[in-house]
């Protein structure tokens, strides 16, 4: 584990976030940062990112809600159909990650120490299948496959960017004391 100590800054490095997206936003962050000394420890961990998580789950949160208001519950009122959808799409998040993680993670050696790459590959999977489906429906629906299939494919150019760029990436956060250790 990477820690780095008394400099604010670091939070915003791009190793401290999943998807390309984010990382590419911390990256020009950081190159705009200036130094704030500060007393405070930030891990370093590409888990650490309250906010990308808080935002990507509440984005697949609604996404789903909206898929089963739209399957589900059909003759209902829209209005009436996404709160009650919501509680279900939370507790059925859960169900690809409990399958994945007890039929697809052992079978990778190295799914064995993160689960959470395997979780998201097949969680992503599912998602860009059922947008797929969902985006060649004519009702309101196909709106919110297209914004998920668009937010996939601008990750996916972000990616394109980020990974060039991964060395200059590493030569930033090595300025600012990414390179420190835990005791």
């Amino acid at each position: 584990m990477r820690v780095v100590r008394d400099r604010a800054e670091a939070r915003w490095f791009p190793s401290r976030h999943n998807l390309a997206l984010f990382r590419l936003a911390a990256y020009l962050c950081l190159r705009r940062a200036r130094p704030e000394p500060r007393d405070g420890i930030f891990i370093i961990d590409r888990h650490q990112s309250a906010m990308e998580t808080w935002l990507v789950m509440s984005w697949v949160t609604m996404t789903l809600a909206c898929y089963l208001a739209t399957t589900l519950f059909v003759d209902w009122h829209l209005a009436l159909a996404l709160p009650v959808s919501l509680p279900l799409a939370v507790v059925l998040l859960e169900v690809p990650a409990i399958v994945s993680a007890l039929t697809i993670a052992p079978l990778f050696a190295r799914a064995r120490t993160n689960g959470f790459r395997v979780n998201g590959v097949v969680i992503m999977l599912l998602f860009s299948a059922a947008s797929a489906y969902f985006a060649r429906h004519p009702s309101w629906i196909r709106f919110v496959a297209w914004q998920f299939l668009a937010l996939l494919a601008l990750n996916a150019i972000a990616a394109m960017i980020v990974f060039p760029l991964r060395h200059s990436i590493a030569r930033l956060e090595a300025q600012v004391g990414g390179a420190s250790s835990a005791p």
